[in-house]
């Protein structure tokens, strides 16, 4: 996909004059043989123009190192050229020379037209040149203004939601490893795992920092999610139940705790624990929406409307609350 949509934005480059040979070979995409027709071209007529064009192919076939050098003599000889210094902010990148390809890309991003479609690639590039620099806050600033332009761009998307998660990581991994041989230390040691998706090794860390403090109610409930989620609805209940009786309304613990209660068949105990949560709860829809369910088991259709009405008034716009709503109400 990005080498089509460069393909697309090299196009448009030349487009605006009428084709000659080495740019009817660019266009028909033997990018060969406009490179050579291009070398050719500048032996006798050099301009900006011409350069950026030999660059521009030598960009689609990957030879960065030598489209540097072509999109700098364009610049040399063109300064006002955005599109060059935008396609030298990008061979740089693809070399590595990160600091210089952002140098580039921020002077593009001032350069080009404000309603140009061109400013898409530069937020883009310069997104992904800032996260390589490991500077993924100002990265991501960028990525989003193209998203916000650009929602369904799928390789902005795929960039913003790998940057985040890197980040979340290490964000947790930093706060561990200053204050690892703890109980919070492990804790957060649990979660930057739960992040890995290394559930097993997430346990032992959340069990761990329990064990140096009973006396905290945030890794008993992590096990306790976590054991439900491996289909153990009795051991996480077990879990639970000790950390209920060190916060008897914990709105997680409770939830979490009904949860399993549901699995275990014990409606009624389920729906005591999920009105715990309900009551505690002020954004999060999923303890109402679980309570009407338990409700509506029990044969309690308005308090399942109820509780159905509270969940979508949380998350107007769940998908999941709105549907149970229209199911209790039908019944």
């Amino acid at each position: 996909m990005r080498a089509a949509c460069i393909l697309v934005f090299a196009a448009a480059v030349v487009l605006a004059q009428a084709p000659s040979a080495a740019r009817q070979a660019e266009l028909a995409g033997d990018f060969g043989a406009a490179e050579k027709a291009y070398e050719l071209e500048l032996k006798s007529h050099p301009s900006a123009d011409t350069w950026e064009r030999l660059g521009l192919t030598r960009h689609l076939q990957s030879k960065f190192e030598t489209a540097i050098p072509a999109f700098r003599e364009s610049l040399r000889l063109n300064p006002s050229l955005w599109t060059s210094r935008l396609f030298l902010g990008i061979c740089l990148y693809r070399v590595n020379n990160f600091q210089e390809a952002r140098t580039e890309l921020e002077l593009a991003e001032r350069e080009v037209p404000s309603t140009d479609r061109g400013r898409d690639e530069i937020d883009y590039w310069l997104g992904a040149t800032l996260i390589a620099l490991k500077q993924p806050l100002a990265g991501l600033m960028a990525i989003e203004r193209l998203l916000a332009r650009r929602p369904s761009r799928v390789d902005a998307l795929e960039l913003a939601v790998q940057t985040y998660a890197d980040l979340g990581s290490r964000l947790w991994n930093a706060v561990a490893e200053r204050s690892f041989e703890s109980a919070p230390g492990y804790e957060v040691h649990g979660h930057a795992l739960e992040a890995e998706r290394n559930v097993e090794r997430a346990l032992e860390a959340y069990r761990y920092s329990k064990a140096l403090d009973p006396s905290r109610t945030g890794p008993g409930i992590a096990v306790g999610r976590l054991l439900l989620s491996q289909g153990k609805p009795a051991e996480a209940r077990n879990a639970l139940d000790r950390e209920l009786k060190l916060a008897p309304s914990d709105p997680k613990a409770c939830y979490y705790a009904g949860l399993a209660a549901i699995q275990l068949g014990e409606m009624a105990e389920a729906a005591r624990l999920l009105e715990i949560a309900d009551q505690w709860t002020t954004y999060d829809p999923e303890p109402a929406i679980a309570l009407a369910q338990v409700y509506l088991a029990l044969g309690k259709r308005d308090e399942a409307v109820a509780a159905a009405r509270r969940a979508q008034t949380r998350a107007p716009t769940s998908s999941a609350a709105r549907e149970l709503l229209n199911v209790v109400q039908a019944k």
